[in-house]
């Protein structure tokens, strides 16, 4: 009978800390519920404090089930473009990923747990936050999501231009504990009373800057972007009947109006069907469209040798056709098949052409330049690694090619939105951005959407492109400072085991 009970109160804990992290969920887009979150992050700290501490790892576990659950549940959409051949496969990849998220926080958590034999909250907030390092990075990274997304609309976002949205992530988890982990309620408001000193410091020192975009003439480049959505459905977009049109789309869209003053067209990832090679006569008919002065960048595939690649290339005034970049971080069983790749590179089985195994890596991070400045590219699942963005050369803003046609047409491509604009808060940078099906936008160094193009819609905007703001520590210093400040809090909850055991 004790047994029965046990469970049934271990099931009840189980089911409420899955629908507080649902709660904490809704911070994210396309809600923004940003209140709610906060009072489920708040809810897991009471929840795993007055709970058993030896459930503290299924209490985790069921958490991250209720958070990724509905954070992720857009997961469903690639595999309906083609629902008759892939839809029977979308709960296998929906719930894998959404168990694999939700057992790296649950391992994390049994990892400090286990060094410090202590459930109180400010251990379960640091394995929480060690739990996204990892999943960031291991099994080439997945940090879509991030806790500390939810201040995107808020000024708090702008703290990480210091540390980072790790370091914003770890900052929200501490936040949120601290009232459970310190008996003391003099330590509790001295603490926190710290860490929001030291923010309001970092967003005043932010804030001088990000004032001034209010004034956007002053800080406008005064070269004009124009941004294309042709819309293309991504059922029909490779459909020999429909991609003409959706070309003749994109050129009616970049020769619109009054084009003669445009420094630079920008279209989206794999903007035209035929390959780098094979596109002569559609790369002539789109020059003879744009003025002479304009530079245009696309998305394109090329092929060399057995190897296949989603590439950028810049269209140049002069003609000139540069291959400047090919995709670096692909997309994991979208693009390429991992094993099937690592075995033909290891000669166990037999290629007979390397396109059968998807797309190649390119080469990594570099920057361009074009008639405008230089610019860092990232293309469509890159924008969401903050890690891969090149510290040490600095462009003058960061050009995003995507088709989130993939996607559907709420959550995901919102939220893939959502984390783009952080880039540009961390690094201090606008973004420029086009979308096949959208979302297109320019945003600006503080993570603003000046203008964009809504979803499912197909159209133009013309933006001047603003100037960056300086490097503030994270641009400059990347996951260097978060890494110094995860070994702090480590020593601290190893060492100072008194003040983080409640």
């Amino acid at each position: 009978m004790n047994r029965i009970k046990s469970s049934f109160v271990n099931y009840k804990v189980f089911a409420a800390a899955f629908s507080i992290g649902c709660l904490v969920a809704f911070g994210h887009a396309p809600w923004g519920y940003i209140f709610i979150s906060i009072i489920g992050l708040i809810g897991l700290f009471a929840l795993t404090t007055y709970c058993k501490s030896e459930s503290s790892v299924m209490m985790v576990f069921g958490f991250g089930l209720g958070y990724f659950s509905l954070t992720l549940h857009w997961l469903v959409e690639p595999f309906l473009v083609e629902a008759k051949y892939y839809f029977w496969l979308a709960p296998f990849g929906y719930f894998s990923l959404v168990i694999i998220c939700s057992s790296i926080w649950a391992l994390s958590t049994f990892f400090v747990l286990s060094v410090n034999k202590h459930s109180s909250s400010l251990n379960i907030a640091f394995s929480l936050t060690l739990g996204e390092f990892l999943r960031s990075y291991i099994f080439s990274g997945f940090p879509w999501g991030l806790v500390g997304y939810i201040w995107l609309d808020t000024p708090i976002a702008q703290l990480s231009a210091w540390i980072g949205p790790l370091g914003l992530t770890g900052l929200t988890l501490l936040a949120s504990g601290m009232f459970f982990s310190i008996k003391d309620s003099f330590k509790v408001i001295f603490t926190l009373s710290g860490i929001f000193l030291i923010s309001v410091i970092l967003y005043f020192l932010r804030y001088d800057n990000v004032e001034k975009l209010d004034n956007f003439e002053q800080l406008s480049s005064k070269k004009i972007v124009r941004i294309v959505q042709p819309n293309a459905i991504q059922h029909k977009k490779w459909d020999p009947r429909f991609a003409p049109v959706y070309f003749g789309e994109l050129i009616s869209l970049s020769s619109h109006g009054s084009n003669n003053n445009l420094d630079l067209v920008v279209w989206p990832e794999t903007a035209i069907v035929p390959w780098l090679d094979e596109a002569s006569e559609e790369l002539k008919r789109i020059r003879d469209t744009l003025n002479s002065e304009t530079d245009l960048i696309l998305g394109i595939r090329r092929s060399e040798k057995n190897k296949i690649f989603n590439s950028m290339i810049l269209l140049t005034k002069n003609d000139e056709i540069t291959v400047g970049y090919d995709k670096h971080h692909l997309v994991p069983f979208g693009e390429y098949i991992p094993l099937l790749k690592f075995l033909s590179e290891h000669n166990i089985i037999n290629e007979k052409k390397y396109g059968d195994f998807g797309f190649s890596a390119g080469s990594g991070s570099m920057i361009l330049s074009s008639k405008i400045g230089d610019f860092r590219p990232l293309i469509c699942y890159e924008a969401i690694f903050f890690q891969e963005i090149d510290n040490e050369n600095r462009p003058e803003f960061l050009v995003n090619l995507t088709n989130d046609g993939w996607l559907g047409s709420w959550a995901g491509p919102q939220q893939h939105l959502q984390q783009v604009r952080m880039r540009a808060i961390e690094q201090g940078l606008p973004i420029i951005r086009s979308a096949n099906t959208g979302i297109s936008a320019v945003i600006d160094p503080s993570g603003k959407i000046i203008k964009s193009i809504p979803i499912n819609s197909a159209g133009y905007i013309d933006v001047e492109l603003p100037l960056s703001l300086d490097a503030k520590l994270y641009a400059k210093t990347g996951e260097g400072i978060f890494l110094i400040w995860l070994f702090a809090w480590s020593y601290l909850s190893i060492g100072y085991r008194k003040l983080f055991n409640s």
